[in-house]
């Protein structure tokens, strides 16, 4: 892996000019890599909009 932690691979929301909020988050799998989840606020709940596997990660 990258020497990255769990603690540092949580995601974050953000809220664009125009729409609701959208949240991406990294959760841990099993194989040492991520899952990015992506989501989109609907007022009451988060919809998922997509995922993929991730190998590794950086910060840049």
């Amino acid at each position: 892996m990258s020497g990255l932690s769990v603690a540092d691979a949580n995601g974050f929301v953000y809220e664009p000019v125009r729409g609701p909020k959208r949240k991406v988050e990294f959760r841990e799998r099993s194989d040492e890599g991520f899952e990015r989840i992506e989501a989109v606020w609907t007022g009451c709940n988060w919809r998922v909009t997509g995922r993929e596997v991730v190998l590794t990660m950086r910060r840049i």
